[in-house]
């Protein structure tokens, strides 16, 4: 019955409306023998002989049916008497123009009532500008246009209206209507349907069958509202009929749709607020926000995944340009080490109705975790550009995060006894890094960590590649050839890490100046600071003699002058340098001096050869350049102070490192048989051949100043590559075909410098690239007596322009008596899917290290992840399932989205972004 009912009333308006806006018909000539195009055929009878599209437009209930009293908007009723201001209509432009390359007919005529009336057939394009910017286009394959209450201005094709506030003008189109319109400030705004009246002054429509697009600011693709009748109620206001709403790229087929009775779409300019109602303020001022507002309202909808309904709600509301409010994501993982965990990330700005400045983001984080507890935190991320023109933006990022944690960490090995965790487990970190003046920068980092474990447990990839999670203020300022650095560094509750604390450290020098005619270069570095030294005072303990509790000052001046010069294809640089340093207390709790020079000659010797007549279709080779540099130094120095006897103050590696190292030494013996275990568990022997700084000593790493010592090394590489031309005839590219490092050190004191062996450090880097995108690779290092260092790898790579990666592996790593093969691949099984695989297999422990697999669909609307991962270090088995509407993926940005699970990498996400933050 309301089938029926709906179709009367639609059918019944149309004709209504061109019975009242039409008096009478044009003459025959103007139209094809048979038909009239005043008259309309009834909607129920339109075939595909008299329109393009076939089906007849579906029934629309009426309104009162699908507006419920509960669900309609309150109308406010005035006073009788009370005068509303109308607006004043404006002067338009209209022009005419062809639709179609082919020829159209236009016929203009005076009706009794004095108004006119033009007639187009045959596609026609209607334009109509006004003088503030506004812009109406109206295309149509068929069209009537009435002008009424005053005679119009003609122009060329068209004609201008004078803005009397009496001049009418009304449009019917029909076939393949398109209906673009623009405000001076608005965005655009385009209808598409099979039939529309539009009343130009007034800015009303109706339209069958239509849809309509606009794009929302910062937002990638436009937002689409279909619907079986679609109605401009004024310049503001939109409402559709059995609507439908999406923002897919494919708008005829999209993944994600909300289906309604009833949809509205409010355009304007008002005081904004947010989700509950509450004004916005800006964050600078404290003043109330106005702005642009773009408002979908949905009745009675239900939102459909691939066309299958997953909720229904009686309204939602929401900003076109920020459809989900103050939520930004959600997503689910499943392991061993968390058990089922759900995150959840709000916009805590958009919570608390703050407007910031542009480049400023406030993200809170609840989520749960079932065999940890809940867990929570903001982030804050900032990019400031800067005031004075020229000087770089402030960035930074301060978070914190806490857990209420009542379960058992799981971080692999045998680590020894732990200390006890706390309930609450949480972590601090303010980053800043600002230019203050040009040239004059400042970084600070203010980090804090409940315990020793929360931070690798919880942010694994963070915790193995980033930087230490150090308190610190750092400000450093270069100008030309001189800089300047000072840093203070204290020591905020992390007694499981090694640490120095400079309380202050002040360095200065001079690169590069040269003088006598360029005869000589000269360089100088001058550093003063008070150290506390503290080792770990939390298992595993520090293990090197060096690195103990101590309180010391240290001053210390390192220069370095050097004497360039050309002996033929020759390049010599004699240098010579020199280290004064003194410490306030050394390791025996007495000031000393010490005294640190040496010198040598570097050498470089550059030759090539051109091999034009080398050329290889299968290698892709037409002709073969090849360039070699010979390079050696020799030097010599000698100190009056061991570095033993010395603290160790400039610390070797970064907290990771240096944890694992102290974790795994004392257990070596454990894990390998005979000398090698016994070796390696005494590595803090300065004596030992893998006592981190007698490695730094030997290689001759110059910037750690307390582990320098007597060396004498002869060091010899050699540099060369093979180039060749290649690419399309007429676009040749030079490209390098294989790049081969070679490098070996000669100890002449080999008793005192090198336990007793000659040689070492035996290196070689070598790429082969096969084509553009196949290539061999293969690095090795060596040291060549029993026991010594030996690593190597070998593998090759493959990989295209729609993302299909292969790698396949092999790494050696000895004394350890490492093994492992691995093998990666990305491949694009079609322009949705995505597969993602990548295993290791360690032959020596024999054992499986990381395995994952990764499916993902890329759809129009939404994109769909699921992996499954497996790390037999930890006996960890996960599963992660995600779904990224892609629209809000581009509305977000960079970022923590949909909670991305703790300590693992987001398939959908770059490598390095560590809970997406």
């Amino acid at each position: 019955m309301r089938r029926g009912r709906g179709q009367g009333i639609r059918t019944v308006s149309v004709v209504l409306l061109l019975l009242i806006a039409v008096p009478e018909k044009l003459p025959a000539q103007t139209t094809s023998p048979g038909s009239d195009p005043l008259q309309p055929p009834p909607v129920s009878l339109i075939t595909r002989e008299s329109q393009d599209w076939v089906f007849p437009a579906p029934v629309v209930p009426s309104r009162t049916a699908l507006q419920p009293e509960w669900l309609q908007e309150p109308r406010p009723v005035l006073p009788p008497g009370t005068s509303l201001p109308v607006p004043a209509s404006k002067p338009r432009r209209f022009t005419f123009t062809r639709r179609y390359g082919t020829p159209n007919t236009i016929s203009r005529e005076i009706l009794p009532d004095k108004s006119e009336r033009w007639v187009f057939l045959g596609g026609v394009i209607i334009n109509a500008v006004s003088d503030d910017g506004e812009q109406i286009e109206l295309a149509t394959d068929q069209g009537v246009v009435w002008v009424r209450g005053a005679t119009v201005d003609p122009l060329p094709s068209g004609f201008q209206t004078s803005g009397d506030d009496r001049t009418q003008v009304e449009v019917y189109l029909r076939g393949n209507v398109v209906v673009r319109t623009k405000t001076a400030k608005g965005p655009l705004q385009t209808l598409r349907a099979a039939e529309v009246y539009y009343d130009v002054e007034h800015q009303r429509a109706i339209a069958l069958e239509g849809s309509l697009a606009f794009q929302p600011p910062q937002s990638p693709d436009p937002v689409h509202l279909f619907g079986a009748e679609v109605r401009r109620l004024d310049a503001e206001n939109w409402e559709i009929l059995k609507g439908s709403v999406n923002a897919s790229k494919l708008p005829s087929d999209p993944g994600f749709r909300l289906d309604a009775n009833r949809v509205t779409y409010e355009e304007r300019f008002t005081q904004l607020t947010n989700v509950f109602g509450i004004p916005y303020r800006d964050l600078r001022t404290g003043e109330l926000v106005y702005g642009r507002e773009q408002l979908v309202t949905a009745y009675g909808a239900i939102p459909r995944v691939l066309g299958l309904p997953i909720a229904w709600f009686p309204r939602i509301r929401a900003e076109a340009g920020d459809p989900l409010g103050p939520f930004v994501g959600f997503s689910f993982g499943q392991n061993r080490i968390f058990g089922s965990q759900f995150y959840t990330t709000w916009d805590l700005f958009d919570l608390l109705a703050l407007r910031p400045p542009p480049g400023q983001k406030l993200r809170l984080n609840l989520d749960y975790l079932s065999k940890r507890g809940p867990a929570l935190g903001p982030e804050y991320f900032y990019n400031v550009p800067a005031e004075v023109p020229g000087l770089a933006a402030t960035t930074g990022r301060a978070l914190f995060y806490g857990v209420w944690d009542d379960g058992t960490d799981i971080l692999g090995g045998n680590r020894g006894p732990e200390p006890p965790k706390p309930y609450f487990r949480h972590r601090f970190l303010w980053r800043h890094q600002q230019e203050l003046l040009d040239g004059l920068y400042f970084q600070g980092q203010l980090a804090h960590l409940s315990d020793k474990n929360f931070f690798e447990q919880y942010y694994k990839i963070e915790f193995d590649t980033d930087v230490n999670q150090e308190t610190f203020a750092y400000l450093t300022y270069n100008r030309g050839k001189w800089w300047a650095a000072g840093l203070v560094e204290p020591r905020w509750d992390r007694p499981w890490n090694p640490e120095t604390q400079w309380l202050p450290r002040v360095d200065g020098g001079l690169i590069g100046q040269t003088f006598l005619d360029d005869l000589f270069v000269y360089s100088a570095r001058i550093t003063a600071g008070y150290a506390r030294a503290r080792p770990a005072q939390q298992p595993p303990f520090s293990l090197l003699p060096t690195d103990v509790s101590i309180n010391t000052g240290r001053i210390g001046w390192l220069e370095e002058i050097s004497m360039p010069f050309a002996l033929g294809p020759v390049k010599l640089a004699p240098y010579g340098m020199l280290d004064l340093i003194g410490y306030t207390d050394d390791l025996a709790g007495n000031s000393i001096g010490r005294v640190w020079g040496g010198g040598g000659t570097r050498l470089s010797l550059p030759m090539s050869r051109l091999y034009d007549d080398i050329s290889s279709d299968l290698f892709n080779v037409r002709g073969l350049y090849h360039k070699v540099v010979w390079g050696a130094n020799y030097f010599y120095a000698r100190t009056n102070v061991p570095f033993t006897q010395l603290p160790l103050l400039d610390r070797l590696n970064d907290d990771a490192t240096d944890q694992s190292w102290r974790t795994i030494t004392p257990m070596q013996p454990a894990y390998l048989a005979g000398s090698d275990g016994l070796l390696l568990a005494a590595a803090a022997n300065p004596n030992s051949p893998y006592n981190p700084q007698r490695y730094l000593i030997r290689r001759q790493v110059l910037n750690r100043l307390d582990t320098l010592d007597d060396l004498h090394v002869l060091q010899l590489d050699v540099r060369q590559r093979w180039q060749t031309k290649r690419g399309a005839p007429g676009q040749e590219h030079t490209v390098d075909v294989a790049v081969l490092s070679t490098s070996i050190s000669y100890f002449p004191q080999a008793d005192r410098d090198n336990f007793g062996k000659p040689f070492a450090f035996l290196e070689y880097d070598f790429l082969w690239n096969i084509g553009d995108r196949t290539a061999f690779t293969a690095t090795g290092w060596f040291e060549p007596y029993d026991n010594g260092s030996r690593y190597f790898t070998f593998g090759t790579f493959f990989n295209r322009p729609d993302r299909t990666t292969f790698y396949l592996g092999y790494r050696q790593i000895d004394p350890i008596n490492s093994r492992a093969v691995i093998a990666s691949v990305g491949y694009v099984l079609s322009r949705r899917y995505y597969f993602m695989a990548s295993s290791s297999y360690d032959f020596g422990l024999n054992q499986a290290l990381t395995n994952a697999i990764t499916l993902t669909r890329t759809g129009t609307d939404m994109t769909v992840s699921i992996g499954f991962t497996y790390n037999s270090l930890v006996n960890n088995f996960g599963f992660q399932f995600l779904i990224v509407p892609n629209v809000l993926a581009a509305l977000t940005g960079q970022g923590r989205f949909a909670g991305m699970p703790l300590g693992m990498v987001n398939p959908m996400v770059s490598q390095g972004i560590q809970r997406g933050r």
